[in-house]
């Protein structure tokens, strides 16, 4: 970890993943002006370090492990952090003007997490529009605040002491479904917050955005299979050729329900289902791996 950090404990620590989108990094320091009332922790690979960057006060450096997925940044930024809240954001998501400043406000409200919206850049391309559609459907569109059963970790804030509860689901990055069934177990509460707003740049190629995709499957798969007695897991298996049909209906169901993101389907198609695929083959390898069978690497 390096940088000089701030002497006052912030409110709000940025866990901000690089995840190679280090292109967007001028405009997200520019969205976040310096205040003292938060820091941000730039959270990236061994293999994927930041850009030249001005010096700051209020931002550290958090190096990871090689090949580490975001989630894994997050974990690494959640558990450096000075603040009572944590704000999980990726590059390739700039905050819109204003953000940070509805961010601090809500550091004061009742409830465990926050999450925002998640908006498409303008003069997307279709790779772009595909990520868009696949991972932030539910996040894209809202008009009042409301009480949710999930938000996306990609524009979130979260009660610091809250994820430290869950050390055993940490030990393995923030991986936000895992956590947030543990809230509601709990009897707290998440709300989204359509005036909490990042912009999706994209920066993935399609290709590493595939393999992305496979990665997180076959974490998926794993911590899906790992509580299952050994006759389940085998089932899961053999049932993995189901989950794309499934997929595929369930989150083109969603998107044809919207509108607004109705319209951009069928320039995102090509690479849309191709990114469904990848998910569902890595989610495959992820009950061998649980069963013993799977290849050695699993990354």
């Amino acid at each position: 970890m390096t940088g000089a950090g701030v002497t006052a404990a912030p409110r709000l620590s940025l866990a901000l993943a690089l995840g190679g989108a280090g292109a967007n990094l001028p405009a997200i320091l520019a969205a976040l002006p310096e205040g003292g009332a938060f820091e941000i922790l730039l959270c990236h690979a061994a293999d994927d370090p930041p850009p030249p960057l001005p010096a700051r006060p209020d931002l550290r450096l958090v190096g990871g492990a090689p090949g580490a997925l975001i989630p894994e940044l997050w974990r690494d930024g959640i558990l450096a952090a000075r603040g009572p809240f944590v704000a999980t954001l990726t590059a390739h998501c700039p905050p819109r003007p204003g953000w940070i400043d509805r961010a601090l406000t809500l550091t004061d409200g009742p409830h465990v997490a926050y999450g925002g919206l998640i908006a498409l850049a303008p003069g997307a391309d279709r790779v772009a529009r595909a990520i868009h559609l696949l991972r932030y459907a539910g996040a894209a569109v809202a008009a009042e605040p409301r009480l949710v059963r999930d938000l996306s970790a990609d524009n979130a804030l979260y009660r610091r002491d809250a994820i430290l509860l869950c050390p055993d689901l940490l030990a393995e990055g923030f991986w936000e479904p895992g956590f947030h069934a543990r809230f509601l177990a709990r009897g707290e509460t998440m709300e989204l917050r359509p005036d909490l707003v990042v912009e999706h740049r994209n920066r993935y190629s399609a290709r590493a955005f595939l393999d992305q995709r496979r990665r997180h499957g076959r974490v998926f798969g794993r911590h899906r299979a790992r509580a299952a007695p050994l006759a389940a897991r085998a089932l899961m298996l053999l049932a993995s050729p189901a989950a794309l049909p499934v997929f595929a209906a369930k989150r083109t169901g969603r998107i044809l329900r919207e509108p607004a993101l109705r319209a951009g389907l069928a320039d995102a198609a090509p690479w849309l289902y191709p990114f469904m695929a990848a998910w569902c083959w890595g989610e495959a390898q992820g009950y061998a791996d649980a069963l013993g069978i799977g290849p050695g690497d699993r990354r």
